[in-house]
């Protein structure tokens, strides 16, 4: 069984943050010329989110259907999309459970089907195949210093 990973599955997806308090990135949102609140990010980079909220919540079969690459960020489109995609749900995230339905209707299903599809930006990479139930999508490191790192605050 693939289990979300640890201290996910109790997201604060209202903004009242009871949680454990971790370093995060944060943003300042622009209220019509007023100083915004600050929006703490919850992951450090795209990777990062990929990794530990989205392919745990994205489980498909690979094979016909399906291409992913474990080297994604090589792959332009993926790169461009996926962070979009992080960047989107950090923001989101803040707006409460609604948009988070957003999103996940509008951007992350719709983009997630569309990077993996057979025409896809994976369509080359190598066939694989599992016979097990759907597991999280294989990745690989990437490289240090590939990833635009967001800036942490204590």
């Amino acid at each position: 069984m693939i289990e979300i990973p640890p201290g996910t599955d109790s997201m604060d997806l209202d903004g009242d943050d009871t949680a454990e308090e971790q370093p995060v990135q944060t943003v300042e949102t622009d209220n019509g010329g007023q100083s915004g609140e600050e929006r703490p990010f919850m992951y450090e980079n795209a990777e990062q989110w990929l990794q530990n909220f989205a392919l745990p919540r994205y489980l498909r079969n690979l094979g016909s259907n399906r291409k992913w690459a474990p080297n994604w960020y090589d792959y332009p489109e993926a790169y461009s999309l996926i962070t979009a995609l992080w960047e989107s749900w950090e923001q989101m995230r803040w707006d409460g459970p609604q948009q988070i339905l957003v999103f996940y209707r509008d951007y992350f299903y719709t983009l997630m089907d569309r990077l993996t599809a057979i025409d896809g930006p994976f369509h080359a990479y190598d066939k694989t195949t599992h016979p097990e139930p759907p597991e999280m999508f294989p990745v690989w490191d990437a490289p240090p210093g590939h990833f635009r790192q967001a800036t942490l605050t204590e």
